[in-house]
């Protein structure tokens, strides 16, 4: 039987008439069968930046789960594969320039951990990894290299097992030109300079997915700032100090209202928000260094009367609660985090400038998916049928899945709200930091 809906201007029932959100090649999506427990990612790298080109190893520990393995496959997209070895013993592989298919010499034990080691190298990629810098139109870009993952570009830059529920730690060492500075996930643990080059070495020791993976690079002006006794930096260009501070400097009053409001501390070892030039999206979340475009730095003037910056930071911060520390375990649950992020944004507005304010911009991401329903399609907020897992990336998983957490606010109240649902995902958290 067909649904109808009530026209309010004509009363007189009328069949709703929606586009398709699937597009034509659409099929239902599933998480891959897993091998094993990937435990830790190791990349060793080497930048090339005037030929826009990089080389090193891949290394993944991965512990297995099945005593029936006889291949791997990892997700690769445009590399050029040179060897690949498991614990020093090299391995026949087949790569198709998607997918790369190790054929295992050795069944695997479960339960006991091996290496894989993937020499690889890379010359201008498609995605994933970006170099950035001056052009005969734009003489004064800056230079510099930055990465995106989600969703699933990660394969385009390094060899992994790309989807949300494969959760590991990991370890980024990258070489790169003096002066240039790279800022990647968790801590500094060591630098070496060697000739002209510099080596940072940084380690992620809280389990994330690939797509949270992170690697920016460029001369940037460093700003310090601090949440209790965790470090809260600002990279931007030179030259742009005060407008870095002008538009990020609420950072740790967020981290602390975050942190009250969900009822868990932050959790990682620090904080970065990198500004980048020519960035494909407003800002990513990658976990401890969220990586923002250097359209959303203020200047004086800009600042009066612009809180679309603020709204962004207070977006990508809280995204590392929900979506780095709660993560989904596949695309079509991407609600969850996004419609969280968005909501924060209400929740950071009636803070700072009070409850008519967050009202008035909550009612600005009801229209906003009202009217996604109403002019271009209506889908179910989970759903694993799509092309691309970026085409979920809608209205209504952003300003729709804000107005649920409102509802759910609304009924429960603030404080059963808390209680009940923040509670739920601490002990989620809880449990992921464990892994």
């Amino acid at each position: 039987m067909d649904n109808f809906y009530l026209d309010t201007e004509t009363q007189k029932p009328q069949k709703p008439q929606h586009k398709s959100f699937e597009l034509p090649g659409a099929k239902p999506h599933y998480s891959p069968d897993k091998p094993g427990q990937v435990e830790h990612i190791f990349l060793d790298l080497a930048l090339d930046i005037p030929h826009q080109s990089y080389q090193g190893t891949c290394k993944i520990r991965l512990n297995p789960v099945r005593d029936d393995v006889t291949h791997l496959m990892l997700d690769a997209v445009n590399l050029q594969i040179d060897s690949v070895t498991i614990d020093g013993t090299q391995q026949p592989f087949d790569y198709d320039g998607e997918q790369l298919r190790i054929l295992l010499r050795e069944i695997p034990t479960p339960g006991k951990a091996l290496t894989l080691a993937i020499a690889y190298r890379c010359e201008k990629p498609q995605r994933g990894l970006y170099f950035i810098g001056p052009t005969d139109d734009y003489p004064d870009k800056p230079v510099q290299v930055w990465t995106q993952g989600e969703d699933e570009d990660s394969r385009f830059w390094f060899p992994c097992f790309d989807y949300p529920g494969q959760l590991s730690t990991s370890e980024i060492r990258v070489r790169v030109p003096q002066p240039y500075i790279a800022v990647s996930n968790g801590e500094l643990v060591d630098t070496q300079e060697d000739g002209d080059s510099k080596i940072y070495h940084w380690m992620q020791k809280q389990v994330h997915p690939t797509y949270l993976m992170t690697l920016a690079v460029g001369d940037f002006e460093v700003i310090q700032d601090h949440w209790r006794d965790i470090p809260v930096t600002y990279y931007v260009e030179k030259g742009r100090q005060e407008d870095g501070q002008r538009t990020m400097g609420k950072t740790p009053q967020m981290i602390e209202f975050f942190s009250q409001v969900f009822g868990y501390d932050y959790a990682y070892p620090k904080y970065a928000q990198v500004c980048v030039a020519d960035f494909i999206f407003g800002g990513m979340e990658n976990t401890s260094t969220t990586l923002l475009t250097d359209r959303c730095l203020l200047d004086e003037r800009a600042a009066l009367d612009n809180r679309n910056a603020e709204s962004l930071v207070a977006h990508e911060l809280a995204h590392q609660w929900f979506g780095d520390l709660l993560v989904i375990n596949h695309w079509s649950h991407a609600w969850v985090k996004e419609g969280m992020a968005t909501y924060s944004e209400v929740l950071w507005t009636e803070r700072e400038y009070g409850a008519d304010e967050a009202a008035y911009y909550r009612l600005g991401e009801m229209r906003s998916y009202l009217s996604e329903d109403k002019t271009r399609y209506r889908r179910p907020m989970v759903t694993h049928i799509y092309r691309e897992a970026i085409e979920l990336y809608d209205r209504h998983i952003y300003e729709k899945g804000a107005c649920v957490y409102h509802m759910l606010r609304t009924a429960l109240g603030m404080s059963r709200f808390k209680k009940r649902f923040i509670t739920l995902c601490k002990t989620t958290l809880t449990a992921r930091l464990r892994l």
